[in-house]
């Protein structure tokens, strides 16, 4: 079946459009390299005046985050292009830090004579001795975020294109796939930071992502597959994640649990499939940001040092590695992109922290300060949170389960991050009897504790996958990806419908 098109819409706003033409120097060569932009940013000059002002009634930290995003999105229903959207903002926020409070403003407009009030206004909070910042310096880093294919350069009927052969694929598995819908987004992000302490950064951020939904109905029974490509990187994406492989795997999903039976109830042992780590994401990770930590609003607060889960349970934070979704060069507070390890061996060793949460903790900041926009002042959050591969055959875990539940897709979930509570559904999952995956379940849900999560980790697989998603966090998003091995947990509360 061919698209049409049935809208389309392109929208600027009058407020992101460049008030000052000001060249960038010295730096318009490394801008170049990394991609270049059409957005004008001002120099290291323009802005250390800026910093001043913010820091003109006191306050140990300020700092400017201008940003400028270029957003492609594309959405296909019933085989037809529903929406095409493109959009630009760009503008630019002042923070202050004074003891533990926060003063921050933006403007959506890159001209340094707008943000000048606003750093009046982070300022005003601030009182006690006046530091001047430090004289700003251009500072170089190193790139883990290449984009061979440039998206600025794919022509929109490309980008439609690769959206037409998920649904394509999707549509040619099964005569029971009803609906498919296809989400399409891209983006490029170029953002300069400027900080009380003298640092000058540029940097840029692509990102391309594809969702397929698709939706099977079998004997009255309606059922639904998700699958979903994302990373850092331009276009080449679609070399690696095949607009085929995507819509096929996410009707593969809907057909296999269009058959599934009831799902048992009950505490029984749980195999988590490689690639689940979002039930760790949500049940620990968030328990492990120091923001939360300080408000004694975390279940590890105050465990640093002793143990909090089996010793096969090594986990970290990992803003480093290339092209993941959660991946950056620095962190929206200028900190470069870390490796943090948070349990080792089941023994709690670290949090996550930004400039703020570490300055008041005694530690340093693991570079973890990130923000939705410019829009936002940074907060603590993850990047790439992962339990680390252990040694054992992922099929001798399953041969080693007599009665239990292997769960492969995690659908939403509700954590309370104080107690650790958390329930998860289950997208797809399948009973475990005798050792052999049997017959896929529906209506299942896991309920328990973080802490007894990780306490219960029993086998540990030498396999490893990842799932890219997006985090909310205080009424911001932010890209991020988690990731495990097949692991069992020995026993999880279940809730059923059988």
């Amino acid at each position: 079946m061919s698209s049409r098109v049935i809208s389309r819409r392109a929208f600027l706003k009058e407020s992101s459009v460049v008030a000052l033409a000001v060249p960038l120097g010295g730096l318009a060569s490394s801008w170049a390299d990394s991609g270049g932009s059409e957005a004008v940013f001002p120099d290291p000059d323009q802005l250390g005046p800026i910093l001043a002002r913010a820091m003109a009634r006191g306050g140990w930290y300020s700092d400017v985050f201008m940003g400028s995003r270029c957003i492609t999105r594309i959405t296909m229903t019933g085989s037809e292009i529903r929406t095409l959207e493109y959009g630009v903002t760009q503008g630019g926020g002042v923070r202050t830090l004074h003891g533990e409070k926060t003063g921050y403003g933006y403007a959506e407009t890159l001209d340094p004579d707008a943000l000048g009030p606003i750093a009046d206004i982070a300022a005003s909070l601030a009182g006690g001795v006046v530091t001047a910042p430090a004289r700003l310096a251009h500072r170089k880093i190193p790139s883990r975020i290449p984009m061979r294919d440039r998206i600025e350069h794919a022509a929109v009927r490309d980008k439609v294109a690769v959206v037409e052969q998920v649904d394509r694929a999707a549509r040619a598995v099964d005569p029971t796939v009803q609906q498919v819908v296809v989400d399409y987004h891209d983006e490029v992000q170029h953002i300069i930071i400027a900080t009380s302490d003298g640092q000058f950064l540029c940097d840029v951020l692509p990102m391309v992502s594809v969702r397929a939904t698709v939706t099977v109905s079998r004997n009255g029974v309606n059922a639904e597959g998700i699958r979903r490509a994302a990373r850092r990187s331009g276009m080449e994406l679609f070399e690696q994640e095949t607009p085929e492989r995507i819509g096929r795997e996410a009707a593969e999903q809907a057909v296999r649990m269009a058959g599934a039976v009831e799902a048992p109830s009950g505490e029984i042992p749980v195999v988590v499939a490689a690639g689940g780590g979002v039930l760790f994401h949500e049940a620990i990770g968030h328990g492990l940001e120091a923001d939360a930590v300080m408000r004694n609003a975390s279940v590890f607060a105050g465990r640093s040092g002793q143990r909090v889960a089996s010793d096969l349970v090594t986990i970290c934070d990992d803003a480093t590695i290339p092209c993941e979704r959660g991946s950056f060069n620095v962190d929206d507070e200028g900190t470069p992109a870390a490796r943090t390890l948070l349990v080792e061996r089941g023994q709690l060793v670290g949090y996550l922290h930004d400039r703020r949460s570490a300055h008041a903790m005694g530690a340093q900041s693991t570079g973890n300060g990130r923000r939705e926009s410019f829009r936002f002042p940074p907060q603590v959050r993850m990047t790439n949170t992962l339990l680390v591969k252990g040694s054992e055959d992922p099929a001798d875990i399953i041969k080693a389960t007599a009665r239990g539940i292997y769960a492969v897709a995690f659908g939403g979930g509700e954590v309370d991050s104080a107690s650790g509570q958390f329930t998860f559904g289950l997208m797809e999952a399948y009973l475990i009897e005798n050792g052999v995956v049997g017959a896929p379940i529906r209506g299942a849900s896991l309920v328990g504790s973080g802490v007894e999560v990780l306490e219960r980790i029993d086998r540990v697989g030498a396999d490893f996958d990842s799932w890219p998603g997006t985090c909310l966090k205080s009424d911001q998003s932010a890209p991020v990806t988690s990731g495990c091995p097949t692991l069992r947990i020995s026993r999880m509360t279940v809730g059923g419908t059988a």
